[in-house]
C-alpha cells in the first residue's frame, strides 16, 4: 500500500501523543468536557476604544460561539496596556519598525466574586513602508494580530482555571 511521504512522518507523532497520555484541554475529547460549557457561560464586559473592540468580539467568538449566554454564570473584565516603540533608526533618525508592548490584565467573576485573574504581557512588531496606505494597513493588520492573540492567551488560561477547579472538586468528593 502506497501512503505519501507527509502522513509516515506524521505517524511517529501521532503514536507518541497517544502514548504519552495527552489530553486536549478542552472539548469533548478534553480532561474536562465540561470545560467548555464553562467557557460559554462566561458574559465579556466591553473594553474600550478599538482595540479593545477588536479583543472584545474575538473573546465572544471564541468563548461563546453559539452566542451569548442568556444567564451567565460568569462576567470577564478585560483591560490592557500599550506602549508603542519605534525601532530601527535609519542614519537620518526615521524608524523603520514600530514595536507595541501590551500588558493585559483579566479578572473571572461569579457574582461580585474574583475566582481568578491573571497579567501577561504580549509584544507586536511591524515595519514601517514609505507609502502611507500601507503603514496603516500593517497598523491595522497589528491590531487584529494583537486581538487574537490576546483572546488566545485569555481563553486558555480560562481553561486551565476551570480545568483544575474540576479536578479540585473531583479530589474532595473522594
Amino acid at each position: 500500500m502506497w501512503w505519501p511521504k507527509p502522513a509516515l512522518a506524521l505517524l511517529p507523532i501521532a503514536l507518541a501523543l497517544a502514548g504519552c497520555g495527552f489530553h486536549p484541554l478542552y472539548g469533548k475529547q478534553g480532561v474536562d468536557p465540561d470545560v467548555g460549557e464553562e467557557l460559554a457561560a462566561i458574559q465579556v464586559d466591553p473594553i474600550r476604544d478599538r482595540q479593545g473592540q477588536l479583543i472584545h468580539n474575538a473573546l465572544l467568538k471564541a468563548l461563546t460561539p453559539e452566542g451569548t449566554p442568556a444567564k451567565p454564570r460568569y462576567h470577564l473584565l478585560v483591560a490592557y496596556t500599550v506602549t508603542e516603540a519605534q525601532q530601527a533608526l535609519q542614519t537620518d533618525n526615521t524608524a523603520t519598525r514600530d514595536v507595541l508592548y501590551y500588558k493585559v490584565l483579566y479578572r473571572l467573576y461569579e457574582g461580585s466574586t474574583a475566582v481568578t485573574a491573571g497579567t501577561f504581557p504580549k509584544t507586536f512588531s511591524y515595519n514601517f513602508l514609505s507609502e502611507h496606505f500601507a503603514n496603516i494597513a500593517a497598523q491595522g493588520d497589528v491590531q487584529e494580530r494583537a486581538a487574537e492573540a490576546i483572546c488566545e492567551e485569555v481563553r486558555n488560561r480560562l481553561a486551565i482555571y476551570f480545568t483544575t477547579a474540576a479536578e479540585k472538586r473531583a479530589q474532595a468528593a473522594k
